[in-house]
Formats: structure tokens, sequence, C-alpha cells
């Protein structure tokens, strides 16, 4: 699968860092993990190491037309995979103080509970 080859690359790639691939597409971080989601709409790991390469207040376009940030990001790899711990730890991380979020199976969660839930 390259949703695997796309990840892969992102996860080896630092910050700023591009790779060149065999089409000639210079692709960062982030692209690639757009392309793994792009191959597997419901890759978690891809859309939690979306989420870490996102800075906050930053927006992606995925190739559906959804818009993500990087606490949507972190939902989505919930979405993809409820018991993916690192995606509840990162979403925790992201909000503020007495921020909520509200996950898929309808419970709304603050920062303390997300951090229990990983």
């Amino acid at each position: 699968n390259n949703g695997f080859a796309y990840y892969n690359l992102a996860v080896e790639l630092t910050p700023g860092e591009t790779v060149q691939l065999h089409d000639g597409r210079v692709l960062d971080k982030k692209q690639l993990n757009l392309e793994a989601i792009r191959c597997n709409p419901d890759f978690g790991m891809a859309f939690n190491n979306l989420g870490n390469s996102l800075a906050a207040g930053e927006t992606v376009q995925l190739h559906d037309g959804r818009v993500l940030d990087q606490k949507r990001s972190y939902l989505e790899a919930i979405r993809c995979d409820p018991d993916y711990s690192m995606a509840y730890c990162n979403l925790g991380a992201a909000l503020a103080p007495g921020e909520t979020v509200r996950l898929r199976d309808g419970r709304v969660l603050e920062k303390k509970q997300l951090l229990v839930e990983a």
C-alpha cells in the first residue's frame, strides 16, 4: 500500500525537509501525510502525524475537500482507531485550559479526560 510508503517517508523527514519522489514531485511532511491519507482515508497514524506537522491555527485541505487543523487531525486519528492512545495525548496537549472536544461517540472531554483515555 502506497499509503504506508508516504507515511514512512513523512516520519523520517524533519520539519522543513523535503523529499523528491520518482515522479519528480517534491513533498514535505504535511504533503506526504496528505498523500498517505488519500491512499487510505482510515489511516489513523497518518492523521496523527499530520496533526503533529501542523502549527496551531494552521489548516490543510484533504483531497475530499475537508479542511483540518491540528485538533481535527487528531480527532480523525481517533475516529480511525478509537484505541490510538497517542492521538488522545496529542489532542489533549493541543487543547487550551478549559477547552473541550466532542468525540464521534458523543462524549465531550477536556484535557485531563483525554489523557485518561490514552
